[in-house]
C-alpha cells in the first residue's frame, strides 16, 4: 500500500504542469458547483420571501396551533365567531391600530377529469 502512495506521487511529481491543470481544474468545478449551489439557494429563499412575505402583516393573531400545521392548511384551527367580535372590539378601541383585517386561508384541488392541480386560496376582507 505504501509503495502505491511513492508511485503516485512519483507520477505527480514528474508531470508538474499536468497535475497542476488537473488540480485547478477540479477546484475550479468545486468552486462553480458551490457559487451555483449557494446562488441557487439565495434565489429559492428570495422567491419564498416574496411570497410570504406579501401575506404578513406587522402583527397577526392565530389560534394555538395554528402557525405549527400551517403546511396541512388546519380550517379547524381557526378564531371562533365569538373571539373573532372580541378582537374586532379590542383592535377598533386602540387608537395606535391603523386598520386590521381578517383573513381567511384554505386550500383546494381543481379537476377537469383528467388532470387534478392544488391551489391555496386568501381572503381579506377590508373593513
Amino acid at each position: 500500500m505504501i509503495n502505491l502512495f511513492k508511485i503516485a506521487i512519483r507520477n505527480l511529481m514528474r508531470y508538474k504542469r499536468r497535475t497542476l491543470l488537473t488540480a485547478s481544474l477540479i477546484t475550479i468545478g468545486v468552486v462553480f458547483v458551490l457559487v451555483f449551489v449557494s446562488v441557487s439557494g439565495s434565489f429559492k429563499n428570495m422567491m419564498i420571501g416574496q411570497i410570504t412575505d406579501s401575506m404578513l402583516g406587522h402583527i397577526q393573531i392565530h389560534r394555538k396551533g395554528y402557525v405549527a400545521s400551517i403546511e396541512n392548511l388546519p380550517v379547524n384551527l381557526n378564531l371562533k365567531a365569538d373571539v373573532m367580535k372580541r378582537l374586532e372590539n379590542i383592535l377598533g378601541n386602540e387608537q395606535e391600530i391603523a386598520s386590521f383585517s381578517p383573513r381567511i386561508k384554505f386550500g383546494g384541488m381543481f379537476s377537469n377529469f383528467s388532470e387534478t392541480s392544488n391551489m391555496m386560496i386568501s381572503e381579506i376582507s377590508i373593513t
